[in-house]
């Protein structure tokens, strides 16, 4: 299935979705705000694109959309120190009821903030609601190896509880420990972790084709390529060709 992020440019400075120079954003993009009319525009372009995905027969692909995301830390126009939680909620419902009036029906609505929740009430503090989040999930990355596993432990904790409180499937929406160096780390890092867990899927982030060194997935010959092969062999991973199998 595809997951589409949306690192939505700054409507009110024009520079790209980290620029956090005003808190004045999401309130310019709300209904009254001075940026409403602009960013509706966006939204439109948005909808056409989701609608246009369709195969060859004319049936809309479905899409996993997660905008908005990673908003209990503070680092992109939308964050925790940069809107109110009733803004926040807004934002969501803005978006959500735009794609719904251009007749956009094959999305799937992921909420996904980052680590920083300590507990159900805050994870939920900024929640839009049921009637429009259909996945639950968070964002985390390695950078020091028993702190990740301790937040890996800690959050998908929380989001155990979330998802049965809420009746949502739960996910890790973004992770991964950026040009893997080390060697073992699917099996003996993530695999021990996310095994004890009921998630729906694992995302780790991209392979940049820009950057150098600004990848999270092996490639043959990379030094943890060898231990993936065994990530995918567990009995416990299920991947596309897994689940093709149990449908042909």
């Amino acid at each position: 299935m595809v997951s589409l992020s949306w690192h939505v440019d700054n409507p009110l400075t024009g520079k790209d979705s980290w620029d956090v120079s005003d808190t004045t954003v999401v309130a310019s993009v709300l209904s009254g705000g001075a940026n409403h009319q602009k960013f509706l525009g966006w939204l439109d372009k948005v909808a056409d694109f989701m609608n246009s995905l369709t195969t060859d027969k004319g049936v809309k692909v479905p899409v996993l959309f997660r905008p908005w995301h990673e908003h209990s830390g503070s680092w992109f126009w939308w964050g925790q120190n940069l809107c109110t939680a009733a803004q926040y909620k807004a934002l969501w419902k803005m978006t959500y009821d735009r794609m719904q009036e251009k007749g956009v029906n094959n999305l799937l609505y992921a909420y996904s903030p980052g680590t920083e929740p300590q507990t159900v009430e805050e994870y939920l503090e900024r929640y839009p609601g049921n009637d429009i989040i259909d996945l639950v999930g968070f964002d985390t990355y390695q950078f020091e190896r028993q702190k990740y596993i301790d937040q890996l432990n800690k959050s998908l904790t929380i989001l155990t509880e979330v998802g049965k409180k809420l009746g949502k499937p739960i996910a890790i929406t973004e992770t991964g420990f950026e040009t893997i160096p080390d060697a073992t780390w699917w099996t003996e890092t993530l695999l021990p972790v996310i095994s004890q867990y009921p998630i729906s899927y694992v995302l780790v982030w991209r392979n940049a084709r820009e950057k150098d060194n600004h990848y999270y997935a092996p490639y043959p010959g990379q030094v943890s390529a060898p231990d993936f092969v065994k990530f995918y062999q567990n009995s416990k991973t299920l991947f596309v060709r897994d689940i093709k199998k149990l449908y042909d």
